[in-house]
């Protein structure tokens, strides 16, 4: 079944969301950090007067902490460039990336194989020359996550 969706890059890697449940794609700027937040936990960022918690895919993916290849080929200051922002468990959420690369309709998105066992992979769609993982933000935080966030906001 075909599925328009918005791919982004984490590092070297392609990762797409659908495009019907993002409800915009913003530049990050200004971002106001919160204390004692779990590292995931960019920041808020206010956006047309409402505060929208930022979550950094690299900290939640545990790419991060770590001192891999693709780590090493994304400088700092390029990383977290854009926001997807999208509503989860009924709250405004905002998903840092790296690069938004197009929006374009997949039609053959595969289930991810059996061994992962990430609930957060939509699927997989092999394009020629490159492979997009589709994520899931239902599944990237889970209820008692978002609500955790929505009282940062108070």
């Amino acid at each position: 079944m075909p599925v328009q969706v918005v791919i982004f890059k984490l590092n070297e890697e392609e990762y797409a969301m659908p495009i019907d449940i993002i409800r915009e794609i913003t530049r990050l700027g200004e971002m106001r950090t919160i204390p004692q937040a779990p590292a995931y936990v960019c920041g808020l960022i206010n956006l047309r007067d409402e505060a929208i918690p930022i979550i950094d895919l690299h900290e939640r993916f545990s790419f991060g902490g770590t001192k891999d290849k693709a780590d090493l080929e994304i400088p700092q200051e390029e990383r977290n460039t854009f926001a997807l922002i999208t509503e989860v468990h009924g709250a405004n959420v905002g998903f840092a990336v790296d690069q938004v690369r197009e929006v374009r309709i997949l039609e053959n998105i595969a289930p991810p194989p059996p061994l992962l066992n990430a609930p957060f992979i939509g699927g997989i769609a092999n394009l020629p020359g490159r492979i997009v993982i589709q994520l899931n933000p239902e599944e990237i935080l889970r209820s008692g996550e978002v609500e955790g966030l929505s009282q940062l906001r108070s």
